[in-house]
């Protein structure tokens, strides 16, 4: 039987680490050397002595920038990166033996069973709390949250998940609280942070290091803060009332703000450095429409889906046309074909590559277009757009067979079947991209060069948000590629954390005190008035409600109501709150 490898052997190639001459060079090369006692080379000569334990318990692989400057310097090629994200892997194991699957399925990390315990008992403040201790937007989040939590969540083994997204709006529209303890702002560190974008990932950084103390300044090119929130989401599924009303919570906290200031148009990287910032992170999103090179996207009336969001968004809606085509097969293109309907469309047709099967857009909000008339053409992409005297006349489609190649690469193949679909309007929903030009010539603090950008993407370490040029961060769409808004909160988080600890911080952000023994004896508590409830497992998932099909067209009011106070007390009684036994083996084992 093959030995079990050592801890150190887990992390890297202890004889590699015994290479280490100890000629200090890669302490000289980092940046971090000194910073709260942090030394890579006490570092590996702990995981040489196979000290694991005793290394990844301190704070010293959290303060790491993973810069690679380290692996640079070192004559011997040793792996340092690595062993540091080893380091982290294990401490968190260590720390957090084990979690519900909801939480560890949250991209943000979302205490969701304790929230809904706050639910359950009436404390929809806390609850509120215990959901801006990882992401500051509970009402948004409850209203446009993908809950991949509730993919996983093992209710659904029973019988169906907990609508734990329903439970979160409802607990934000009922908390009456000012949260000033959560939104109050850590001692003065006397640190500058320049936050470009006000989008969600912004955003969060920017309520993340306010509460460590930092001095923060967001850069929004627009007229209005929000970025995707506000621009692409449709009022229908989220109101401006709740975009303003979290938003402006965060702002109160002594955020200095400078709306319709562009990098690279309004103001360079320069002005940032001349202003004394320490660091900074980018968050312009992803706010550009993806263009196709196909015949006749010139015409009149060929409009792409961002654009089209946008222009709705400011006030600014095209003229409704009384046929209208859509292509793509993503939220965004939901959204255009639904926003079209409320503009005055007649008849609106959406064409994706995908069967109805492999549409990435939410299956919810394609059920909602089925409802509302939105007339599907699975497994069709266009082929060229026709037209008359200028102006659209019909769209050719194409017979899609398939969208992925063996290798899961976007390559879709076509067959040779045809059909021409007429409309009088045509809007291009088939992705979204990032404005990149101002990564080239980035000189900031004693830097100079060009952030790396690939595929379109900003290029980042994806532990610590950081780009290749030391001091400047990344997150979000711009780095990732279009994707939810929760993944945009969580990346913003992320940054937040690498942001403190490059400017000397610790990286925590545990907002509830800590009394020692405390936690522990109010879980034995939680366990202890565990009581078999009769008709348990039988209990149903209790649906949100919508507007009627007749009342959604003309105005753009909200579609998705909030549970009534019966709905949703039935329904966070049905959790089956798996983080008690995990968090009891932690105590106890303490």
């Amino acid at each position: 039987m093959k030995p079990m490898p050592s801890f150190s052997e887990r992390f890297n190639d202890v004889k590699m680490l015994r290479y280490c001459e100890q000629c200090g060079r890669c302490s000289s090369a980092c940046p971090i050397t000194g910073v709260n006692e942090f030394n890579i080379r006490r570092m590996i000569h702990y995981v040489e002595l196979d000290r694991i334990r005793e290394i990844a318990s301190s704070d010293m692989p959290w303060y790491c920038a993973v810069c690679g400057r380290c692996e640079d310097a070192c004559p011997n090629g040793i792996k340092i990166i690595d062993m540091t994200r080893a380091l982290r892997e294990f401490s968190l194991a260590e720390r957090i033996p084990g979690s519900a699957p909801c939480v560890a399925a949250c991209p943000a990390g979302i205490d969701v069973p304790g929230y809904l315990r706050c639910i359950a008992q009436g404390k929809m403040d806390e609850a509120c709390e215990r959901i801006m201790e990882k992401a500051p937007f509970p009402g948004i989040l409850g209203r446009v949250c993908t809950h991949p939590c509730e993919t996983v969540c093992k209710r659904g083994e029973i019988n169906a998940p907990i609508a734990i997204c329903a439970g979160k709006r409802y607990a934000a529209d009922k908390a009456r609280g000012d949260f000033a303890k959560i939104l109050s702002p850590g001692a003065d560190t006397d640190k500058k942070v320049a936050i470009i974008g006000a989008g969600p990932a912004g955003l969060t950084a920017a309520f993340f290091l306010r509460k460590k103390g930092h001095r923060v300044t967001l850069f929004e090119a627009r007229k209005k803060t929000g970025g995707m929130l506000r621009y692409g989401i449709p009022r229908y599924r989220l109101p401006e009332t709740v975009i303003d009303q979290e938003i402006n919570r965060i702002l109160r906290m002594g955020i200095d703000l400078r709306m319709g200031r562009k990098l690279g148009t309004d103001f360079q990287v320069e002005d940032l450095k001349r202003e004394g910032f320490d660091a900074i992170f980018l968050g312009v999103g992803a706010q550009l429409s993806k263009r196709l090179r196909i015949e006749g996207i010139d015409l009149e009336n060929v409009a792409w889906g961002v654009d089209f969001l946008v222009s709705v968004s400011e006030g600014n809606p095209p003229i409704a046309a009384k046929r209208t085509l859509v292509v793509g097969g993503g939220n965004v293109a939901i959204d255009v074909a639904l926003t079209a309907l409320r503009l005055g469309a007649e008849k609106v047709t959406l064409a994706c590559l995908e069967s109805k099967e492999e549409m990435p857009a939410n299956p919810r909000e394609v059920e909602m277009a089925l409802e509302e008339g939105v007339e599907m053409l699975y497994s069709w992409g266009p082929a060229r757009i026709t037209g008359n005297d200028g102006r659209v006349s019909g769209v050719e489609l194409v017979r899609c067979l398939s969208v992925f190649d063996e290798q899961g690469n976007f390559c879709p193949s076509f067959d040779e079947t045809q059909k021409t679909v007429e409309t009088d309007q045509v809007i291009l929903a088939v992705g979204q991209a990032s404005e990149t030009a101002f990564c080239k010539d980035f000189c900031f603090l004693e830097e100079e060069g060009s952030i790396p950008v690939q595929n379109g993407l900003i290029s980042i370490d994806a532990e610590t948000q950081a780009t290749a040029i030391p001091g400047v961060f990344a997150g979000g769409d711009a780095a990732n590629g279009p994707g939810t808004v929760i993944e945009a909160v969580a990346a913003g988080r992320r940054a937040a954390v690498s942001i403190d600890r490059y400017l000397g911080g610790d990286g925590r952000f545990d907002f509830r005190s800590q009394t020692p023994g405390k936690d522990c004896l109010d879980i034995e508590n939680r366990i202890d008035a565990v009581k078999r409830v009769p008709g348990f497992a039988d209990r149903r998932r209790e649906e949100t409600r919508r507007l009627a099909v007749s009342e959604r067209r003309a105005p753009f009011d909200e579609v998705d109501l909030c549970m009534d106070d019966d709905q949703v007390l039935q329904e966070v009684s049905r959790c089956l709150q798996c983080d008690l036994e995990a968090a009891l083996i932690k105590c106890r084992g303490s």
